[in-house]
């Protein structure tokens, strides 16, 4: 365990094994037969395509890159070559800042549109096992994969290796397919060898998205989630479509979801010492655990019967002290979970920032905020709390705080990538699982008019229906952009007259160029 001072910086610390640690993980490690596994690569298992996404033309390909170079050539100047943090060196040019904040937003622009080629040679599939159809859902998935795609090595969770119901060696004869092809993973395996695996193919819910995110606590492969849950705001694919899918997804180009996680590293107060330099006294914080999360982070007062009292920091500053059930830190991904359910708002994954929600707080006053994701909190329990505090990761891994001990939260360097199904997945998600803003529109009073008045009526919205399929042409400054390679002069017809293309350069609009011959007129 690594100790530190109040006084110095609680992120510096980094853990080493004993010599005991060291012989039981190197027993752990031999006891798994890492022989009989390939040696894990220590690249990504993907390209990049420099391609832009689908629309964007030549021309504004080249000023992307023009502006993502100069950004570049920005980011080199104003880097620091020292420290560990980062961080930007002191520059007298506030515009050399600006643009290359603007350049960076291109960036991770360009980041998010960009397409992947996948190069999957091995495969774990995480499975929900607590229902026994399961396994036989298992089984066809892994036959068929092998059967269509048999250079790959498949993994599946090492409960199935002796299951009778999943066979492995039948799948494998089935499917004409050598036995090394199947594989068995455990935790202990896929943490020790974070960049071991190609692709990870989720079977399950959202909760089975989660245990794949504890499961990769660094380095995450592209994650294909199919949906066999109840809900689903993770899984976007449909189990049920997965020969359609797969094949798409191997063999084609593919945009991936980079989500961001939360670090979290829990410290525990300790004994006060004293400096030998400065003869002050100084609390020594001893650092307990460190957990990448998805979805949230949860403080709450647990099983005590007085309301929580937390203290809230912003990069080292206090911003509130909260007393209420409890506090919830969450992610983008995970502001359609727990959050939600505690008042907070919905984030588009992409976005980078970091929700606060309150959860029952004693004040009315205290509402749920968004903060960005550069910033670095910290909850800490109080000396002065009426009892300890509880936090969980993911709901699950509770750990208690006493008094004085406390949370740090950043943004985590490590991602996690989903393979994206549409680019509209996550509103057709919150569509789909929770009728976002579903309401029957305001109806007309049709069905009570006369018939006369009814046929006037209906003849007159026709008519606005014409107009409104009227394409619609965009200027800037008095320059047409022609959407759709379509001119002005094709939206009023070859045979307009003269003063019809006198009104054109007046006017930018069909609409305003049929008001003014309806004038004439």
């Amino acid at each position: 365990m690594d100790k530190i001072g109040d006084c110095t910086s609680a992120d510096s610390s980094k853990s080493l094994l004993p010599d005991d640690g060291a012989k039981k993980l190197g027993d752990r490690l031999n006891a798994l037969r890492l022989g009989d596994h390939p040696i894990a690569k220590s690249v990504p298992s993907f390209s990049i395509d420099c391609e832009l996404a689908a629309g964007d033309d030549g021309e504004q390909s080249l000023q992307n890159l023009a502006d993502l170079m100069e950004a570049k050539k920005n980011i080199r100047k104003l880097s620091s070559n020292a420290g560990s943090e980062r961080s930007l060196t002191s520059t007298k040019s506030h515009v050399e800042i600006a643009n290359t904040a603007y350049g960076l937003r291109l960036l991770s622009k360009n980041i998010s549109n960009t397409k992947v080629s996948l190069e999957v040679e091995k495969m774990i599939v995480i499975a929900k096992n607590t229902d026994m159809s399961m396994i036989y859902l298992l089984r066809e998935f892994v036959e068929w994969v092998l059967t269509h795609f048999p250079y790959m090595t498949i993994y599946v969770e090492d409960i199935y290796e002796h299951s009778t119901k999943f066979a492995g060696k039948e799948i494998c004869a089935d499917s004409d397919c050598k036995t090394s092809k199947i594989k068995y993973w455990n935790e202990e395996f896929v943490r020790e060898q974070d960049v071991f695996f190609d692709l990870c193919v989720t079977m399950g819910g959202d909760g089975t998205v989660l245990f794949a995110s504890t499961l990769f606590q660094k380095h995450v492969p592209p994650v294909l989630p199919f949906s066999l849950g109840s809900l689903g705001f993770l899984t976007n694919f449909d189990f049920g479509q997965f020969k359609q899918d797969l094949p798409v997804i191997l063999n084609k180009k593919i945009k991936t979801n980079l989500r961001m996680r939360l670090e979290c590293k829990v410290y525990r107060k300790r004994t006060i010492t004293r400096c030998l330099e400065t003869g002050k006294k100084k609390r020594v914080m001893e650092l307990a655990s460190e957990h990448h999360v998805l979805n949230e982070v949860t403080i709450d007062r647990g099983p005590s019967p007085y309301l929580s009292m937390l203290e809230l920091y912003g990069d080292d500053s206090l911003m509130t002290v909260a007393q209420a059930d409890g506090l919830i830190v969450a992610t983008p991904t995970g502001s359609t979970a727990y959050s939600l359910s505690a008042g907070g708002s919905l984030m588009y994954p992409s976005v980078n920032a970091i929700a606060v929600t309150p959860v029952c707080p004693h004040t009315l006053s205290f509402r749920p905020i968004v903060l960005p994701d550069s910033i670095k909190l910290k909850v800490k329990v109080p000396a002065n709390s009426r009892g300890s505090a509880w936090v969980a990761f993911d709901g699950k891994s509770r750990i208690e705080l006493q008094r004085g001990d406390y949370v740090i939260m950043c943004s985590s360097p490590y991602v996690f990538p989903t393979v994206e199904s549409s680019p509209t997945e996550f509103i057709d998600g919150i569509h789909r699982t929770m009728n976002w803003n579903v309401r029957d529109e305001q109806k007309t009073f049709e069905h009570i008019l006369s018939r006369k008045n009814r046929e006037r009526f209906v003849t007159e919205m026709d008519d606005e229906s014409d107009d409104s399929s009227v394409e619609e042409m965009i200027v800037e400054n008095g320059v047409p952009l022609l959407d759709g390679k379509v001119s002005h002069l094709d939206l009023i017809g070859e045979s307009s007259s003269s003063e019809d293309r006198d009104d054109m350069q007046m006017s930018s609009h069909p609409r305003e160029i049929a008001d003014m011959r309806a004038v004439r007129e």
